[in-house]
């Protein structure tokens, strides 16, 4: 759930909460006055009505008879009866097909008519009693059309109030939209601090940790690259010293020696391929620069990728390269790595007397590099593992095991890719893609 989802959430359930019981209090507070302003008014009505049958009489004596009854129009909601203390009605609001307002005690009460209730009030003078009442249904129909005028209002001013909270929470919430369009945006390799300087002061303590964050990892990177460096260094000078005391030893040896000097030869050989593999995989998953110098073209990759792998390589290869003179975004250094790799492991597995295939095209951004060898092959459950590193399957052919895993490094740090795949008969086709120059991209 969103920042702004939950505040809108927070804030909105909490203001519903206190509003809806401020509505509920006034609701009540006003429906008690509603009642009491409804009694007076049929109280008002009653003495209204005793007033004017006083004021009307003659020498006391009133003008309406006590015999026969008058019945005059009135509301369908509102009634009035005028009756003589002995009960008979004398005038009245309603029809004389309908029960009477019987009321035995003056003052308010409410009674059942018919099917409808009613609320009355009873006014008893010298000579009358005169009732006055309302029909409960019609003041529930007030009570509610009330409600309704006093509610509606209330209501669009909440969810107008949700809108305008939803759209300034968006508007406060714009600078981390702002902090995370820049994270985006961001080269992965970039350490440099953050520029928080007009970001709210509340976001400051976040970007001062983030700086902090990224200049220890700028510091950690600087370390792993002098270690790898240094390791470079320290590690390849005895082996060129122990390979030229190996080759020194061999010419005066002579016999059994003699082989095994050359197998500490070899020994030493795969050792520095290992040591140079593991500290190039080394630097490029651990983000390390390159001397890109110019950029290399597909053709230029495979030249020296080919010149740079097994001896047999030239005759063995069957080249089919596609116009590509076209620019590669990869380092020069790299990009022949890669592809070495994948031409040495081809050549590897495949028996002597068969043909590799090297076929190089052009996909949507990029060159794709296709090797086709007739080795064994891999199973689809292997070839998940064939890129991890010092995965050598069960096969007894050398290696170090880090190739594949270089190989795909290489691609995934720059927006390649490596795909493997079974050959039909038998073999195995690998799939490289690197990006090509934007300039290059057609």
């Amino acid at each position: 759930m969103s920042l702004r989802v939950r505040l809108l959430l927070a804030i909105g359930i909490a203001l519903a909460v206190l509003w809806s019981g401020a509505a509920l209090w006034m609701v009540r507070d006003l429906d008690r006055s509603l009642q009491h302003t409804l009694d007076e008014r049929l109280a008002m009505s009653a003495r209204m009505v005793a007033g004017l049958l006083s004021q009307s009489g003659v020498d006391g004596a009133p003008v309406i008879s006590a015999q026969g009854s008058l019945t005059v129009p009135g509301s369908r909601g509102m009634a009035c009866q005028i009756r003589s203390l002995r009960g008979e009605v004398i005038a009245t609001t309603r029809g004389s097909g309908q029960a009477p307002l019987l009321a035995s005690v003056p003052g308010y009460r409410t009674t059942r008519v018919g099917d409808q209730q009613w609320r009355t009030y009873t006014l008893r003078t010298e000579g009358f009693d005169i009732t006055t009442a309302d029909r409960l249904d019609e003041r529930a129909a007030l009570r509610t059309r009330v409600a309704l005028a006093a509610g509606v209002p209330f209501v669009i001013a909440a969810v107008g109030g949700l809108l305008a909270l939803w759209f300034g929470a968006g508007r406060a919430l714009a600078p981390l939209s702002t902090l995370q369009r820049t994270l985006a945006r961001r080269d992965p390799d970039a350490t440099e601090p953050i520029d928080g300087g007009r970001l709210p002061t509340e976001l400051q303590p976040l970007i001062g940790a983030l700086n902090g964050l990224l200049d220890r990892v700028a510091r950690t990177i600087a370390r792993e690259r002098n270690f790898t460096n240094d390791a470079a260094h320290e590690l390849r000078t005895p082996l060129t010293v122990i390979d030229t005391h190996l080759q020194v030893a061999r010419l005066s040896a002579t016999g059994p020696a003699r082989q095994a000097l050359a197998d500490a030869a070899t020994g030493t050989t795969r050792m520095r391929n290992t040591l140079d593999q593991l500290l190039m995989l080394a630097r490029v998953e651990g983000r390390a620069s390159f001397d890109e110098g110019s950029g290399i073209t597909a053709a230029t990759v495979v030249e020296r990728a080919i010149t740079l792998a097994r001896n047999d390589a030239p005759e063995r290869l069957a080249v089919t390269v596609a116009p590509a003179d076209r620019v590669l975004a990869v380092p020069p250094e790299l990009a022949v790595v890669a592809l070495r790799n994948l031409v040495d492991n081809a050549l590897r597995y495949s028996p002597a007397a068969c043909r590799v295939e090297l076929e190089v095209g052009t996909v949507a951004g990029g060159v794709i590099f296709r090797v086709l060898d007739q080795g064994p092959g891999l199973d689809p459950s292997e070839i998940g593992s064939a890129t991890h590193r010092f995965w050598r399957g069960n096969t007894a052919q050398g290696g170090s095991g880090l190739g594949l895993a270089l190989v795909e490094a290489i691609a995934q740090r720059f927006g390649g890719s490596l795909r493997l795949s079974p050959r039909d008969p038998v073999g195995l086709v690998a799939e490289l893609v690197l990006p090509l120059e934007p300039a290059d991209v057609a």
